[in-house]
């Protein structure tokens, strides 16, 4: 029935795939099917049906803050990925579609020197999961560009949504409390000096090189930061740097980061990340919670 309806509409997908190839952690069975639309009106019409049908789905974006688990996901994972339409609405404002990756649009902002972005540079996820997260890196923060989002609502109907009623806040949208499809979003950003924005970029590239374990799959930071604290500091003070479980591990370059080893599962993901939170809260009274979203 899937197979054809996807056939039937045109719309590309993946059959019993493994879902280790579609998050930058590298975990999790398989999906029974991978759904790739490309455009509005194929999301609205797959999810109207996915819901008739009463078939289980997930919202996949880059797959830098999701982990699968082991057994894998029986029913649809709809990927953003082909959502990719960048578009230029005046000389400061840019539309740009949920499978956007944040580093591409940096660098396209950074080509027409365009500024209000590009702290962005280098997060691994895209558009849609950004905006879903309040994505934010050293001191910025998505939402002060957004103008407007782009979404299909529950009742499939493609909507936009002002910037003052998407309730943003430190890794949080309204989006995490509905049943809506991000599918774009419309920036307004700033005229800078092309030269002075790509340093900037660089700059912050050459940090999380310096800084981050890039060199290991991870769904970058593990925890949230706790209010008046660094959720690294607190790991480390409780010497957890370098503690692993199976093939996850608690990084000995930056400890605020779970890293894959090489055969981590995601039980050996879940399991350190709450020996992490259950020994930082009993020696220092500071409960952290987990980043990474777990399906």
């Amino acid at each position: 029935m899937l197979k054809t309806f996807f056939e039937e509409n045109r719309i590309q997908y993946l059959e019993n795939e493994s879902l280790k190839k579609h998050t930058t952690f590298k975990v999790g069975g398989e999906a029974k099917f991978i759904a790739l639309p490309s455009c509005c009106e194929q999301v609205a019409v797959l999810l109207r049906f996915l819901k008739e049908n009463n078939i289980k789905y997930y919202i996949l974006g880059k797959g830098s803050n999701v982990i699968f688990r082991d057994e894998g996901f029986d029913g649809v994972i709809i990927k953003t990925a082909n959502l990719q339409k960048i578009e230029y609405i005046d000389e400061t404002t840019v539309y740009a579609g949920a499978g956007v990756q944040l580093s591409t649009l940096c660098k396209n902002l950074q080509e027409n020197s365009l500024k209000g972005l590009e702290f962005c540079y280098g997060i691994p996820g895209n558009v849609g999961g950004g905006l879903f997260m309040n994505a934010g890196a050293y001191g910025g923060e998505i939402c002060n560009a957004v103008c407007e989002v782009e979404y299909i609502d529950e009742n499939f109907e493609l909507k936009k949504l002002p910037v003052q009623n998407c309730d943003f806040g430190y890794r949080h949208s309204v989006f995490q409390g509905k049943n809506w499809f991000i599918t774009g979003c419309t920036f307004k950003l700033e005229k800078g000096n092309k030269e002075e924005i790509l340093g900037f970029m660089e700059d912050i590239m050459q940090r999380r090189i310096t800084k981050q374990p890039l060199d290991k799959p991870s769904a970058g930071s593990s925890f949230k930061r706790p209010v008046g604290y660094f959720a690294a500091a607190l790991i480390e003070e409780c010497g957890l740097k370098g503690c692993s479980v199976g093939g996850a591990q608690v990084s000995e370059k930056h400890s605020g980061f779970i890293v894959n080893t090489g055969d981590a599962t995601c039980k050996d993901i879940v399991a350190l990340a709450e020996h992490v939170e259950k020994v930082v809260f009993e020696k220092t009274g500071v409960a952290i919670e987990k980043e990474m979203i777990i399906v």
